[in-house]
């Protein structure tokens, strides 16, 4: 192998690396915004929404219950990225902040999602683990 193909390879994995949310991540099914929809995948399930209130952030929080068989820890996801799937296109949403409920019913975690906007359709949650050490380390 050629060392200019070589470094094309390399260049195209470091950038798939830097672009795809799904790599060394968790990632949910695509969960409907009603409450009691559970996916297959890590059986996340949409415990709860609740609607901005008037005066509030304008957003919706879902809360979603994570069996912990399915999640050694939360102390390993560095990052919680959400993505909207509007028809054929996805994207990720922007302003998505998110806590943890460590005990939530039991034997699940409770990841709390606070949408910056009110939506309606379908979305998938990547818990990432895989964020590089900051550069002052």
């Amino acid at each position: 192998m050629s060392a200019g193909r070589t470094t094309k390879i390399l260049a195209f994995s470091a950038a798939l690396t830097i672009l795809s949310p799904a790599l060394s991540a968790l990632e949910t099914d695509w969960l409907e915004l009603k409450e009691g929809h559970e996916g297959q995948r890590m059986h996340a399930k949409v415990q709860s929404i609740k609607l901005p209130e008037l005066s509030g952030d304008g957003g919706q929080h879902v809360i979603l219950t994570i069996p912990k068989d399915e999640l050694e820890s939360t102390d390993n996801v560095r990052e919680v990225v959400v993505v909207g799937k509007r028809g054929d296109k996805e994207e990720a949403l922007p302003g998505t902040r998110y806590e943890w409920s460590e005990d939530y019913e039991n034997d699940n975690y409770g990841l709390i999602i606070k949408l910056d906007k009110m939506q309606d359709y379908p979305i998938r949650i990547y818990l990432k683990n895989d964020l590089p050490l900051p550069e002052n380390h």
